[in-house]
């Protein structure tokens, strides 16, 4: 057996299952935790600005994220959107409430 040759293979390897969730920027539970419980300002700090907002509750908006998230779960598959649950807290201050992927 052509150990360079396995040793090769096996880099290859390595090196797509890294790049596979390369298409977007984070797994599911790391932008959960990065956006559930932050004020508007420390989302945007962390993962930056929404696509769009759905302005239709003004107390609730929702925000939208395109292609920002992937699914560890299936493959590393790239989220079409993920929705941020926005609530105003006791201070007025939007806040992340919950998150969907879809």
């Amino acid at each position: 057996m052509n150990w360079n040759r396995v040793s090769q293979c096996f880099a290859a390897l390595i090196a797509m299952l890294i790049l596979a969730g390369c298409n977007s920027d984070y797994p599911r539970g790391q932008f959960s935790g990065y956006v559930i419980g932050k004020t508007e300002d420390q989302i945007i700090a962390q993962v930056g600005k929404p696509t769009e907002v759905d302005n239709s509750d003004p107390a609730s908006p929702v925000w939208v994220f395109k292609k920002k998230t992937f699914n560890t779960d299936d493959r590393n598959a790239v989220d079409d959107k993920t929705l941020v649950y926005m609530k105003k807290g006791p201070d007025g201050k939007l806040v992340g409430q919950d998150t969907s992927f879809l």
